[in-house]
């Protein structure tokens, strides 16, 4: 993508560049997906580098699914309608090309965005946590155990989704690290609403052919709550070495 204009990085751009993913499926066989309350298994980064730019300046957008078809058809529809207006970022989409990623048999997945979890009130009195919220996000003062929980629990779901088969039994990583706790206001229509997440990084070491399956679905599908919104989208750690600026 090419900057149409100098602007300043906005990191509230997920819910207009979710929409726009979505008017790309317009008159598609993926017209209706984002009507279907199920868990929807792509997920996609931020514009890459993060960071001001001025006009003329390039960025990329990489677009992860467990269809192919499905990201194949977005990047389509993005280079038939090039003018990519996020927020006052305004972008010409110059091309798209498919990449192809494969897991080594050891590891590390990090965060290109921002991981949520979010946990019911039932959850919050088995862990004796006080909320007054239906859904709370998790934030580190409430434990890597329950992260986890919660973590495995979205991962099991997209995998019987995907697969139409049993997931393997977790652990799924062999490590971790917690980088930071991200709070992000987005715009919506009637009024800004701000989301809680967090930065990862998991190492693996593959023990099975299913295992494998699972962390692949975690680079097409992301990690964790609302990746059609914009986040959870994962990177393999060997592949974040850009020079980008820190997302604000």
């Amino acid at each position: 993508m090419t900057a149409r204009r100098d602007f300043e990085y906005d990191n509230t751009y997920n819910r207009s560049l979710q929409a726009r993913i979505y008017n790309s499926l317009d008159g598609t066989e993926y017209a209706g997906l984002h009507e279907n309350d199920n868990i929807k298994l792509f997920s996609y980064s931020p514009p890459i580098p993060p960071r001001n730019g001025e006009e003329g300046d390039t960025r990329r957008l990489i677009i992860a699914g467990d269809d192919d078809t499905l990201v194949t058809t977005i990047a389509t529809g993005l280079c038939q309608n090039p003018e990519l207006n996020l927020h006052e970022m305004p972008f010409h989409v110059e091309r798209a090309f498919s990449i192809d990623v494969t897991l080594g048999d050891r590891g590390a997945l990090t965060t290109g965005s921002p991981i949520i979890t979010r946990f019911n009130r039932d959850t919050a009195d088995e862990h004796g946590i006080e909320t007054e919220y239906d859904k709370t996000y998790w934030r580190p003062e409430h434990g890597t155990d329950l992260f986890f929980e919660q973590l495995n629990r979205n991962i099991q779901q997209k995998y019987r989704i995907a697969y139409d088969e049993q997931p393997p039994d977790p652990p799924y990583f062999t490590g971790y690290s917690f980088d930071r706790e991200v709070v992000k206001p987005l715009r919506f229509d009637t009024e800004p609403v701000t989301f809680v997440g967090g930065e990862w990084t998991f190492e693996y070491e593959i023990e099975s052919g299913d295992h494998r399956k699972v962390l692949n679905l975690a680079l097409d599908a992301g990690l964790g709550e609302l990746n059609a919104l914009g986040f959870g989208f994962m990177n393999r750690s060997e592949d974040v070495n850009d020079g980008s600026d820190e997302i604000p």
